[in-house]
């Protein structure tokens, strides 16, 4: 498990590398946003160093201000929620649009199916101060890339811990872009004097 000492020299870590983009998918029950060490070190790698931090925000939903943190516990913070949507259900789980059908008497068939939305014990906010404690939400349902050490090969997994890295690997891919496009853009102009 995680201690207070070990995420603060992961994010120190991450400081003096200087890391663009990290991910935490864990979380701990916490009661005041905005607090602690591991959130200033999280504040400090995100406002000072231009890091982008992404953290997974628990799974204890679906009842309102259930973030856990780190993921819901600070505005520095890319909270993410586990999504999960009707084609996924039916390619990961096998579910078939019959089994995915609300039954009501007079809805037309079109408003009984499911939408995409939070998987139903997704963390969700608000924080004890207001905040909405979950920014974006990222697939988080049968997850197959799970670590060799596991020795399961079949294993599934599920939850904002699948989730976060989702995201994060979104945000890594963007401001890869972003720095290409920037580079190139400088490249060019440079070539133009």
């Amino acid at each position: 498990m995680e201690t207070t000492a070990s995420l603060a020299r992961g994010i120190l870590t991450a400081i003096r590398l200087g890391c663009d983009v990290i991910n935490l998918s864990y979380g701990e029950g916490c009661q005041v946003p905005n607090a602690g060490r591991v959130i200033q070190l999280a504040e400090e790698l995100v406002w000072r160093y231009k890091s982008f931090f992404v953290a997974a925000v628990g799974n204890n939903g679906p009842a309102l201000s259930t973030v856990n943190a780190p993921g819901g516990m600070s505005s520095c913070i890319l909270g993410v929620a586990a999504y999960v949507s009707p084609e996924m259900m039916k390619s990961e789980y096998s579910l078939t649009s019959n089994t995915m059908t609300i039954t009501a008497d007079d809805a037309d068939e079109d408003n009984n199916r499911f939408v995409g939305s939070t998987y139903t014990w997704s963390s969700v906010g608000p924080t004890a101060d207001g905040s909405n404690g979950v920014c974006v939400c990222a697939p988080g349902g049968a997850i197959t890339s799970v670590s060799n050490w596991t020795m399961q090969k079949s294993m599934l997994m599920n939850g904002t811990s699948m989730a976060s890295p989702h995201a994060c690997g979104c945000v890594a891919l963007l401001l890869s872009a972003c720095k290409a496009g920037v580079s190139q853009s400088l490249l060019l102009a440079s070539n133009e004097r």
